[in-house]
């Protein structure tokens, strides 16, 4: 690859080596001579400490440095500035530089240069003023070339490996691109570690997608372009957020099949086809695992950016995730722990906050297999914060599951009288109930629980059938008591847990 030069700023040798200035050193180190001159400053002052920040070449005819008292003093003033150095014009004030000058530029190691009175100071402060635009122009000139490598180096199809690489032989320095988890999505030369423990100092640029900070450029000692990474760094974030785009389209895709898939609204020839076009073939074992937001963050849910796992060139993630309603569905297949997963899903959804719940459903094969790891996973979410793994799938559980069905204000509807006497009188009928069903219709079991007497549950049981209008001898009547304390419950932790 061409290495671009970098035109390098005018330092004091190139003025004595400029034959029109006709500067001669009169006093001045090997080091001294190699100091950078960032700008002339003209001066006649005594003390011009103030208008000075450093790296000036101090011009001056020694007006009022009549003595070798003001000589020295104003040789120590400049030093203190670390002025590049001080160019003294003789045949004005002076027939030649001061012994004084001299002396104390020894003391403290400052360049003196002579300036002829032939020469102007105004020919001295444009040469450097030339030579210094110049090299600007140069370097601004070189980075263009650079940033025009860096764009077709991303467009060339080689993606972000392609950029990285051709970045490290820019900088000639290790560069690599590490993920908000501290993950190193690509790096050059491969295998480079990116840590702050090493030696070599670190120098880096955010990435940011859509405000959220998402990745960092690093790079280690650059020979040169550190002014690169900024624009190296809109590049790299460029290709995360077309990889994002890619992944959020598969996202959504995907998630509108398991949502049929668990509303049995498609076949399962049909979802076969469905799944297969996003690469899951389940005739080999799936286990689903849901992550739901912290309270207040759903939304933020589908916008958050990078992967649980660092996305590929191609923006594929190393497992299958989908966006199903409110939660975040990932399939796992049989090469993976379900349960490691579902806590590297947790941390990537932690990003929004605490209170993210994590549910894990079983592997299973098939169309129905996944359909019923689903609702495990959908299940398990209802327990609270963190990772809940699979449990036994209860029946109210898996009607509750299901969208299409109004239990949860069925189930509300039915103990709504019950509820309305217990706010009113105090009666604790739900509870009542709730417990006699518990201890399979035993009164005595009742009482014992609720330390009330026998005739109170017997009397609370009478006012439970004439509210509801059913009977607890009855079978049917008793399941669909117990399915509407079950439905309810159930809704209110989910509703708890946001």
């Amino acid at each position: 690859m061409h290495k671009y030069s970098v035109r390098m700023p005018v330092r004091i040798s190139d003025l004595l080596a400029a034959p029109e200035l006709q500067l001669l050193a009169r006093h001045g180190s090997q080091a001294g001579l190699e100091r950078e001159v960032r700008w002339c400053a003209v001066t006649e002052l005594a003390d011009p400490r103030p208008w000075l920040q450093g790296g000036e070449l101090v011009l001056t005819t020694g007006l009022r440095q009549r003595t070798a008292g003001l000589q020295q003093e104003f040789v120590s003033r400049v030093a203190e500035r670390d002025v590049a150095g001080i160019g003294f014009a003789i045949g004005l004030t002076h027939d030649a530089v001061p012994k004084a000058t001299l002396a104390a530029a020894a003391e403290h190691q400052v360049v003196v240069l002579e300036v002829p009175y032939e020469v102007p100071f105004i020919a001295v402060d444009r040469f450097v003023a030339d030579r210094i635009l110049h090299a600007h122009y140069q370097r601004q000139h070189d980075l263009l070339r650079r940033h025009d490598t860096l764009s077709r180096a991303l467009l060339s199809g080689g993606g972000l490996a392609a950029l990285i690489r051709s970045l490290q032989q820019l900088l000639d320095a290790p560069v690599g691109v590490v993920d908000a988890f501290g993950r190193t999505l690509v790096s050059a030369p491969v295998g480079a570690v990116w840590t702050l423990a090493d030696t070599d100092p670190l120098h880096s640029a955010p990435i940011e997608i859509g405000g959220a900070l998402v990745a960092w450029l690093c790079t280690r000692t650059p020979r040169d372009g550190i002014d690169l990474l900024p624009y190296a760094a809109s590049l790299v974030g460029l290709e995360l957020a077309r990889r994002q785009a890619q992944l959020a389209g598969r996202r959504e895709l995907l998630g509108q099949v398991i949502e049929d898939i668990a509303a049995t609204t498609i076949s399962a020839t049909e979802a076969h086809r469905r799944l297969g076009a996003h690469g899951v073939d389940v005739r080999r074992p799936y286990a689903v695992v849901l992550a739901a937001a912290p309270p207040g963050a759903t939304e933020r849910l589908r916008t958050l950016p990078g992967g649980i796992y660092p996305l590929t060139d191609s923006g594929v993630e190393p497992v299958v995730t989908a966006h199903v309603g409110e939660h975040l569905a990932v399939l796992v297949g049989q090469d993976r722990d379900p349960h490691e997963v579902a806590t590297v899903t947790h941390r990537y959804v932690a990003q929004l906050g605490d209170g993210v719940r994590v549910g894990i459903g079983a592997a299973y094969e098939g169309v129905n297999g996944l359909r019923w790891s689903y609702h495990e996973a959908r299940e398990a979410l209802t327990r609270g914060a963190g990772v809940n793994g699979r449990e036994p799938l209860s029946l109210p559980g898996l009607l509750l599951s299901s969208e299409s069905l109004p239990l949860v204000d069925l189930g509300r509807e039915v103990l709504a009288p019950l509820r309305r006497c217990d706010e009113t009188t105090g009666s604790a009928l739900v509870e009542t109930l709730r417990v006699y069903l518990e201890e399979d219709a035993s009164v005595a079991r009742t009482a014992a629980r609720l330390f009330v007497h026998r005739n109170t549950v017997r009397y609370r049981l009478e006012q439970i059938e004439r509210l509801t209008g059913r009977s607890l001898d009855s079978t049917p009547d008793r399941v669909q008591l117990w399915l509407a304390l079950q439905v309810v419950a159930l809704s209110g932790r989910t509703a708890e847990v946001g």
